[in-house]
């Protein structure tokens, strides 16, 4: 009998022990989300030109809806399916994107945002510089993660957001003018980001959150 009860003791002891780890690590899991790696979460955003005379961002009648479809895993680790759709351009825009749709599979591998060969595309967890892809013409692109505290204000909100730079190299290791910005806020995905021609720092469009949905 006492043995019986020494048993039932350590099992439960272990059952409790199992349980509060399993809590902590869905804990852990839920507070450590920054890219909102949930099937279900949606985004809608609408494109900005600027106008040169006034220097104001106008808004483009281009949107763009993003929404994780699905879980996909690659060699034992789990991706999350964005799918992409692009309306609203119907040739008027030449320089914002067509009208399509487009998939990524994506992770979070240690604060970096990861598609599934590896490539880099957000980094929140240190200030260093880090290779993205390469083009066609003899450039490459780099990510430095530069800001952790800049005030977004969209349609949808204001945001709190941590401020990816990302510029072009060529193969002497000199930065070219372009320089672009992707801002997210932890928990919350992409609030806004820039486009800007080689030449110029200056962005010539944005894309800003006008509505999100997150699980």
């Amino acid at each position: 009998m006492k043995k019986t009860k020494k048993c039932f003791i350590i099992l439960l002891v272990l059952i409790l022990n199992y349980s509060c780890s399993s809590e902590e690590s869905d804990s852990n899991q839920q507070t450590s989300n920054f890219y909102a790696l949930t099937v279900g979460n949606s985004w809608e955003y609408k494109y900005y030109l600027k106008d040169n005379v006034t220097n104001n961002f106008l808004p483009t009648s281009v949107t763009e809806t993003v929404e994780i479809t699905e879980t996909i895993l690659v060699n034992n680790e789990t991706y999350y399916n964005f799918k992409h759709i692009v309306t609203g351009n119907d040739g008027i825009y030449s320089s914002l994107p067509n009208n399509e749709e487009r998939n990524y599979t994506l992770r979070d591998s240690l604060g970096f945002l990861i598609d599934e060969i590896g490539l880099i595309k957000y980094n929140n967890s240190d200030n260093e510089e880090y290779f993205v892809d390469t083009l066609d013409i003899g450039l490459a692109y780099y990510l430095t993660l530069s800001a952790t505290d800049e005030n977004i204000v969209t349609n949808a909100g204001s945001f709190t957001c941590y401020d990816n730079n990302y510029y072009l190299k060529d193969l002497d290791g000199n930065v070219s003018n372009s320089l672009d910005h992707i801002y997210r806020e932890d928990g919350k995905g992409e609030v806004l980001s820039t486009m800007s021609y080689m030449s110029d720092q200056t962005p010539f469009a944005e894309k800003r959150l006008e509505n999100y949905s997150i699980q």
